[in-house]
């Protein structure tokens, strides 16, 4: 089972980070430097190419860091191709019913739990020949799938979505969830504390991993006090940014 997935299984916090702009496949080995757990491919947002996913996907796997994928929609190749290429897992956007949450394990786990196309020695299994039975079994039980709460149909639905078999964790996005709410950008509003308290709660009751992503370091740590455990700091951007920045500010008042 891969790392990220084990480690939350037995009750871990992951910190990892979004990664939408850079495409140098060391990136891998910098982020594990810095002690991040993983990383999250955003194919929603960004621009990469499968070719650019796989080569990214294979330096982290020699970096020993864990690979989360995310897709631009629910749609049987953009779900294969990052699995095939040997991602940890998948974080799926704007999943608003437990319908949607099925139609994502039919392409991504195998049978009996979905029909994922069989391709065994691809990069996932490091070109390895293994056996068929105990391969599948096993690359169900190590796929992680998160789905993103984005919107107060999802919020609605969220006993449904846990309740989907091979959900592994429901991930908040708060800025298209406060979208979506009518108060766009006010992730600390009432009305979008409540809702992302309530994936919590629906998590805790069914044994699935809450996770967010966020850039604000205190309000992130308030929200892992409140029971996230899958969490997603900051971005690519956001970090070369704010490095730049901060760096700068104290070089300039020095002078």
């Amino acid at each position: 089972m891969d790392n990220l997935k084990a480690k939350l299984k037995n009750g871990g916090l992951v910190i990892g980070t979004m990664i939408s702009e850079i495409r140098n496949p060391n990136l891998a080995y910098m982020l594990v430097q810095s002690g991040f757990d993983f990383f999250i491919i955003d194919n929603e947002h960004g621009a990469y190419s499968p070719e650019t996913v796989s080569n990214m996907i294979a330096a982290a796997r020699g970096a020993g860091i864990s690979v989360i994928v995310r897709i631009p929609e629910i749609r049987r190749e953009a779900i294969m191709k990052p699995l095939d290429s040997g991602a940890a897992g998948l974080l799926v956007p704007m999943v608003n019913t437990a319908d949607q949450a099925q139609e994502i394990m039919t392409y991504a786990k195998y049978p009996p739990m979905g029909n994922r196309g069989v391709a065994l020695s691809r990069a996932h299994s490091a070109y390895g020949r293994p056996n068929a039975a105990e391969y599948l079994d096993q690359a169900n039980r190590a796929t992680f799938i998160a789905v993103q709460a984005e919107s107060p149909q999802a919020i609605e639905n969220l006993e449904s979505i846990a309740s989907t078999p091979g959900v592994d964790s429901i991930f908040v996005g708060p800025a298209d969830l406060s979208v979506s709410m009518g108060i766009p950008g006010q992730i600390t509003h009432p009305k979008e504390m409540e809702a992302i308290a309530k994936v919590i709660d629906v998590c805790a009751q069914h044994h699935v991993i809450p996770g967010i992503h966020m850039s604000n370091v205190e309000t992130l740590k308030d929200w892992i006090g409140k029971g996230m455990r899958f969490v997603s700091f900051s971005s690519d951007v956001d970090l070369l940014a704010r490095a730049g920045e901060e760096s700068l500010i104290q070089l300039r008042e020095g002078l």
